[in-house]
């Protein structure tokens, strides 16, 4: 079976790029983030036992400086903050543009115009547990949550609920 292209949402600021992949609880991950282009591979499995795989090779727009990138994986996506080599707003992700990038969209929930963009404040990225992109291998990191094995947190919804009043 062919590999899959994952979904990719992007938004962008004048020094950096926020990129999701659209990949749910993903395993084997590996990355690259070389010479202009953004790589992924990963693997998902089924419910039914099976394995559908994942991989990405897109060449970005201009460079990122892949030392001062950071990615996280989490059981829902695949979320990477990236830095521009050269500060400016690019007219898309890509260098290659046409019909056949229909996996490439728009994260219009972290979009901010580029006139506006002095005036809003800076993305809270505290959620995120962010590595590197130097030689990354997440393979380890698929399902990961925040915490730590044996850790639970006081969740409200187990409250004793009071009886209802007739």
């Amino acid at each position: 079976m062919a590999a899959l292209i994952p979904t990719v949402s992007w938004a962008q600021r004048k020094d950096k790029l926020y990129v999701t992949l659209d990949v749910q609880d993903v395993t084997n991950t590996k990355f690259s983030l070389a010479n202009g282009r953004l790589q992924f591979s990963g693997e998902v499995k089924l419910k039914d036992g099976a394995v559908n795989k994942y991989h990405l090779d897109q060449e970005l727009y201009q460079e990122i400086d892949d030392k001062e990138s950071k990615v996280s994986v989490s059981p829902r996506n695949v979320f990477m903050v990236l830095i521009k080599k050269e500060q400016g707003h690019w007219p898309r992700l890509t260098k290659d543009s046409g019909k056949h990038l229909t996996h490439i969209k728009c994260d219009w929930n972290k979009w901010v115009d580029e006139d506006e963009e002095d005036e809003t404040k800076e993305m809270d990225l505290s959620q995120y547990n962010f590595g590197g992109f130097d030689g990354a291998d997440f393979s380890g990191m698929g399902g990961m949550g925040g915490e730590a094995e044996g850790e639970e947190e006081e969740d409200s919804d187990n409250e004793e609920l009071p009886d209802l009043v007739k």
